[in-house]
């Protein structure tokens, strides 16, 4: 939560500004308070010093008066006679009154060895015993003795004197005790707290003073404190200034303590302290009120444009940033300001080219969409119908082929002009790289395909590029709203269907049918499945024969693709092949069919059949730089003499990219095989294109035989081919024979090779290599069969 309140400006400025004034004043009030005890310190060890001094003052009074009491009882003549009686309960009798009479608190009679007679503690311990006899053995002049002993563990101010009748009969030693009491007398005396210290080592200290009993504990640790020298003890939660003075005695340590509690020397600093803490707050009050105004002062510009930038980030450029008071943020606002406007500017273009080609200057196809999206709900208010026209060209790649680039751009900057021409300008699209879309307002399923012909005209007019003049060739997409779909995304996608139909039938026009969706899907759903059934071996080769038309003999076969599909059974090559010609998958597919034939064919050439086998090829395979050497691997490896391979290419395929499909004719001349146009008469292709190809026969097609006699053209048609390929040194193939007399009149006519359902169906691999031996055999029996004896005849 911290991290999260310092991201702003403002509280950073707030959280600087109160950390230094806070930061500053609490350095202050520590110096002072660190000064304060320090000076408080120093003045309590002056005070406990001279304290310890008072203090042996009146130890030594005390042990003067005490010296006093002594020699009194010394001199007493009944106290004389007791000791020297040496009667125990008169002497303890005579000792007890003696220390009422002196106010001692210890009295006892010591017999001259310095054995206890008498003593008003009682029963001494034998620690104190053996100290006394020792203390009297070293005595040997008699001397009175002034000195602290412990006596039964505690401490004692004694005077010991001997008694003398007149010569000495004994001892009488008289003490103070050490006590609490007198502790307490001597700190009201010296006003500090007074404690005598007795003992240690392995025996607990005894501890006479005049603090708390509760904060007695603390003396454990003076008995390694330094002598003459303060120190610091914990009392509870008090700290408490300590000076040790080593008192003499003989029979153990005995230290006189002078204690001061720093919570009562600094109690005096408390108010000054109260009154600092008083003042910090106050300061740290204005500057909190400074430091506000302050970060309020610096952080409104940046706010301002902050909002300013998030309006910008929002698409609003109209709001304009206030200047500030300081120089630094009037050049930001000034500069955000310049900016923005730039900004705003750089949009409206960047919008625009988004929006819209910069070839042609027209909608792309988002912007377009938007446009038939907006046609569409007003058109679905009005009630009114709107046509879409998707306009295709189809040799826009042969023209940047031919004429490069340069000349593909004025081409669609050409088909712009005439498009906007022809209706509104924001109404029509470039989509694609050759697409164009226009939208016809009002305009229903009555006048569409007359408007598509309309915008054609206007498109067929002839192009100019460095001299050379040519027309284009166009295919027109028409869909109409409401009734073909309800959405500009599904009106451009049924367009593009209406388009594929336009393609598909060879017409300029295509109009959209109910269904197209489902079979366009169909379409794509095969070619899904035909990768799969090419890579499975769901397909299989049938093999249809072509004999000489003079001799009936079996002269080749061409090699025809099936598809049964496992479930939805035999599927024609009309449903699957022109599909994979357009998507390409027509590579896998030849590459399929070329292997199985060529396979078949090393069969019946081991068998002893020398026949050819036709494979058709597509003009896409004839496109691809790979196929020749994919196809000589294959000859290399089944071992098949390529002289009997023949490649069928249609006519209008081999004039897609006639220089394309002449390179790579060679290449496969080179290995061997030679070739055969298909469909020969279709094509509508010139004699010098034709002449270039390195062919070896044409086929007729089908539509020109099926209807020989009854169709006196196709007669004069065939004929003319059939003398057109032997004047180009090529045989004649008649394709789609289905009865005799077709046949017979092709042999009139000089056709050299017969194919069709007359001579035998497509028939599989092992069907046809059966139907190739028994022709074989039955050739052997009978060289030339009936049909074909009145045509050798006529020859």
């Amino acid at each position: 939560m911290p991290l999260k309140i310092l991201r702003s400006f403002r509280s950073r400025i707030l959280a600087l500004v109160l950390g230094l004034v806070t930061l500053i004043l609490t350095a202050a009030i520590c110096a002072i308070a660190i000064k304060a005890r320090a000076e408080v310190e120093r003045q309590v060890g002056i005070q406990l010093r001279t304290a310890a001094d008072t203090a042996r003052e009146a130890l030594w009074f005390r042990g003067t008066r005490l010296a006093v009491a002594v020699e009194i009882l010394t001199a007493d003549f009944g106290f004389k006679e007791a000791v020297a009686a040496a009667d125990a309960p008169t002497l303890l009798s005579a000792v007890e009154n003696q220390r009422r009479r002196i106010s001692a608190d210890l009295v006892i009679v010591l017999s001259l060895d310095g054995h206890p007679v008498a003593s008003t503690l009682g029963a001494l311990s034998a620690k104190t015993e053996n100290d006394l006899r020792v203390l009297i053995a070293s005595d040997a002049d008699g001397e009175v003795l002034h000195l602290y002993r412990l006596i039964n563990g505690r401490p004692y101010q004694l005077v010991v004197a001997p008694v003398l009748a007149p010569v000495p009969i004994g001892w009488a030693a008289v003490g103070f005790a050490l006590d609490d009491r007198v502790a307490t007398d001597m700190s009201r005396l010296l006003g500090v707290d007074v404690s005598f210290v007795a003992g240690g080592g392995q025996e607990p200290a005894y501890v006479a003073t005049s603090v708390d009993r509760q904060e007695r504990r603390a003396f454990v640790a003076i008995k390694e404190a330094p002598e003459a020298t303060p120190f610091v003890i914990t009392a509870g939660t008090d700290k408490i200034l300590s000076w040790t003075s080593p008192i003499r005695s003989a029979n153990g340590p005995l230290n006189l303590v002078l204690q001061r509690s720093l919570a009562s020397a600094l109690r005096p600093y408390n108010d000054v302290r109260n009154s600092m803490f008083a003042i910090g707050a106050l300061l740290l009050a204005i500057a909190s009120v400074f430091a506000v105004l302050l970060a309020r002062s610096a952080t409104k510009p940046v706010e301002d444009l902050t909002k300013a930038a998030e309006r910008l980030e929002a698409g609003d450029y109209s709001i304009e940033v206030p200047p500030a008071s300081t120089t630094e943020l009037k050049g930001l606002a000034n500069a955000f300001n310049a900016m923005r406007a730039a900004v705003a500017d750089r949009e409206t273009t960047i919008r625009h080219q988004a929006n819209h080609d910069a070839l042609t200057g027209l909608p792309t196809r988002p912007r377009i969409t938007e446009i038939l999206d907006a046609l569409v709900i007003q058109a679905q208010l009005k009630h009114q119908p709107v046509t879409v026209c998707l306009v295709e060209i189809q040799q826009f790649q042969n023209i940047i082929g031919s004429f490069g680039h340069a000349a593909g751009d004025e081409v669609l900057s050409e088909v712009a002009r005439r498009l906007a021409a022809h209706g509104q300008p924001d109404r029509v699209g470039h989509i694609g790289t050759d697409r164009f879309l226009v939208l016809l307002e009002s305009v229903g399923h009555a006048q569409a395909a007359r408007q598509a012909e309309v915008i054609l005209e206007r498109l067929r007019g002839t192009f100019d590029y460095s001299g050379v003049s040519f027309q284009l060739d166009l295919r027109v997409g028409v869909v109409v709203f409401p009734t073909d779909g309800g959405q500009a995304a599904e009106l451009l996608q049924r367009a593009d269907l209406a388009l594929y139909r336009a393609k598909e039938a060879g017409v300029t026009v295509g109009v959209y049918r109910e269904g197209d969706d489902s079979s366009h899907r169909h379409r794509l759903a095969i070619l899904g499945e035909l990768r799969r059934a090419i890579a499975s071996d769901e397909l299989e080769l049938h093999y249809q024969p072509k004999v000489d038309a003079s001799t009936g003999r079996l002269v080749g076969c061409e090699a025809l693709v099936r598809w049964r599909h496992p479930q939805k059974g035999f599927i024609p090559p009309s449903e699957f092949i022109p599909h994979a010609e357009r998507t390409g998958a027509i590579r896998s597919l030849t590459a399929w069919v070329v292997t199985t034939a060529l396979r078949d064919l090393r069969c019946w050439q081991e068998a002893g059949f020398g026949i050819d086998v036709s494979i058709n090829v597509s003009p896409v395979d004839l496109a691809d730089p790979g196929f020749a050497e994919n196809v000589a691997v294959l000859l290399v490896q089944t071992g098949v003499d390529a002289s009997h391979v023949v490649l069928e290419v249609t006519e209008s395929g081999a004039m897609k990219d006639l220089p394309a499909t002449l390179r790579m004719m060679e290449q496969l001349r080179v290995l061997g095989i030679r070739f055969s146009i298909d469909d020969f008469g279709t094509g509508y292709s010139s004699l010098a294109h034709l002449k270039r190809l390195p062919v070896d026969e044409v086929k007729i097609d089908r539509s020109f035989i099926q209807e020989l006699e009854a169709q006196r053209d196709d007669d004069v048609i065939v004929k003319s081919t059939i003398n057109l390929g032997h004047a180009l040194n090529l045989k004649v193939v008649a394709e789609g024979v289905e009865v005799a007399s077709s046949w017979e009149a092709l042999g009139r006519l000089g056709c050299d090779l017969i194919q069709g359902y007359f001579v035998s169906k497509p028939l599989p691999t092992q069907e046809f290599t059966d139907w190739m031996t028994a022709r074989t055999t039955s050739l052997e029996l009978d060289p030339m069969p009936e049909i074909a004896r009145p045509l050798a005849n006529s020859r």
